[in-house]
């Protein structure tokens, strides 16, 4: 059995991969390095663990900490428990959401193969497309991290009625990372991040209005709602244009343009059918999302369908998108 790469060593690696993510957000970052995965050691595996469970503590520590507590202040005292914790997990979930999303926009765009889609594959025989700055492993790491540890939160968090959709969602997810990574598929694997994360901080935005409206009622609804629908409609065109627009055409790089630079083996194909999977979820969510917003203009009920209450709340939809 291979030894373990130490503790130490793990540590090191890890706060020298967020020291160079941290300074390229404040621009300090040191001297860009150009390196292979560490595969002695199972190094990277061990600083992805890692990077899970400080993401799982972060999140918990301050949805209970800080977050619950401030969804009460905001929901009122006569707001129950269950829609407290709602509040709170879309209130992270859109933070999570939008640092990912400025984390994106400022790693991946900046990569030299990043435009046109060719150079995602042309290095490949060659074995670049294994080697990533530190930056953009800190992303694509800490991106696999947020979602490994979304795998356990969801057994933790209030029952969604989309439960399984997430499950499969976040499964597919850290495997197409995981695989990406070892194959040398990180360049699309970087491109597909930053177009998924986007739409989902509006929604959790149009999530929070409604829930605050709810809580208050009267002139404050009528004005969260109103909030609440416009976040809506932009979440609907971002998810439009980004996830059923720009995604397919990275599915279709991988399936189609990527032969012409080199032959495909097991890794690959694995690559493309969870892709094809993650593509099937989001016309899933996106077929559900224009049943919500068909209800709304025909029966201005948009009062039953922006919020994820369970059982609870009839008529809820909204949740069931990612």
């Amino acid at each position: 059995m291979p030894k373990l790469a130490t503790f130490v060593a793990v540590r090191a690696e890890t706060a020298q991969l967020l020291d160079a993510l941290v300074g390229n957000m404040i621009g300090t970052e040191p001297k860009v390095r150009i390196r292979g995965p560490i595969f002695e050691g199972h190094a990277d595996i061990l600083v992805f663990l890692l990077m899970s469970l400080g993401l799982f503590l972060l999140n918990w520590g301050l949805r209970l900490a800080v977050v619950e507590p401030m969804a009460g202040f905001f929901l009122g005292k006569r707001s129950s428990r269950a829609k407290v914790q709602k509040f709170a997990q879309s209130s992270l979930e859109m933070v999570f959401y939008g640092a990912f999303t400025v984390f994106g926009l400022l790693v991946v765009p900046n990569q030299e193969w990043f435009w046109p889609s060719k150079h995602w594959w042309a290095d490949f025989t060659t074995g670049k497309t294994l080697f990533m700055t530190d930056t953009l492993k800190a992303y694509y790491l800490l991106y696999a991290a947020r979602y490994s540890q979304g795998m356990v939160s969801v057994f933790i968090e209030h029952k969604r009625k989309d439960f399984w959709e997430m499950l499969v969602h976040h499964f597919v997810t850290v495997s197409l990372i995981g695989i990406s990574y070892v194959h040398g598929w990180n360049r699309v694997g970087a491109v597909v991040m930053i177009l998924l994360d986007p739409a989902d901080v509006p929604l959790h935005v149009a999530k929070q209005f409604k829930y605050v409206g709810d809580a208050h009622g009267g002139k404050i609804q009528k004005f969260m709602q109103s909030g609440a629908d416009l976040f809506f409609v932009i979440f609907m065109l971002l998810f439009a244009v980004m996830r059923l627009g720009l995604y397919p055409y990275v599915v279709w790089s991988a399936h189609v343009e990527g032969r012409e630079y080199f032959s495909y083996g097991l890794g690959a194909w694995t690559c493309i059918a969870l892709l094809y999977i993650l593509l099937l979820l989001q016309i899933y969510w996106f077929v559900l999302i224009l049943k919500v917003a068909i209800k709304v203009i025909t029966s201005g009920a948009a009062e039953d369908v922006r919020s994820d209450e369970d059982d609870e709340d009839s008529g809820s939809t909204l949740k069931k998108n990612k």
